[in-house]
């Protein structure tokens, strides 16, 4: 299975379902009708996507847009990204910034609007509208075990011999020579200028 092959499915069951529940198990039946090798590129390319995302500019976009600032909740965000499909997800990834163009967040923003005018109490999304999508990352797994009748240890073994490390989880946001002072306000005016502008103002 080639990088194409891994996003051609990600689109496929995005469009052939109509819930987040629908969709992994469309996933996980596609999953399951491949060798263990197939399920195991699978898994290889959703690392490598995921591990593109993993950045301080990125983390530092989804902290300011979620209003929280958590390892856990950016690793959501990012699987939630790259549940939007490839060009959209490789968008954001390559320009974080961008993701102010993107439909889906403009809908989440307008949501969080009423929620605070219409002072709501719960969350400002359902949960099939929530920027976050974890189960996503472990439909390979799931299938890996019914494919071979074996735990996971030998997918994560096999990912490994071809060099593959997941950068996910983060246990603090620690980005090398891309680490930046996420709190600084001017920092993020520079970085992510359509992102730092006051909620009020945003189209």
């Amino acid at each position: 299975m080639d990088e194409d092959r891994f996003w051609e499915l990600s689109k496929r069951s995005d469009r052939e379902t109509r819930s987040r529940k629908e969709r992994l198990a469309w996933l996980n039946t596609r999953l399951c009708q491949l060798s263990a090798d197939k399920v195991i590129d699978y898994h290889m390319w959703w690392e490598l996507n995921a591990n593109r995302g993993c950045t301080c500019d990125m983390y530092a976009m989804s902290c300011h847009l979620l209003r929280r600032e958590s390892t856990d909740d950016f690793e959501c965000f990012v699987y939630w990204l790259m549940s939007l499909g490839r060009e959209a997800y490789h968008q954001v990834a390559d320009c974080p910034d961008s993701v102010m163009e993107l439909p889906q967040v403009a809908h989440l923003l307008d949501l969080k609007r009423r929620w605070f005018t219409e002072r709501r109490r719960g969350f400002p999304w359902s949960d099939e509208e929530h920027p976050g999508f974890e189960l996503l990352a472990y439909v390979a797994l799931d299938a890996y075990e019914q494919v071979t009748g074996t735990d996971v240890d030998g997918l994560y073994a096999a990912v490994k011999t071809r060099e593959v490390r997941t950068r996910f989880p983060l246990l603090a946001a620690e980005f090398g020579e891309q680490d930046w002072d996420i709190a600084d306000d001017a920092e993020i005016a520079r970085r992510l200028p359509r992102l730092a502008r006051p909620l009020t103002s945003r189209g």
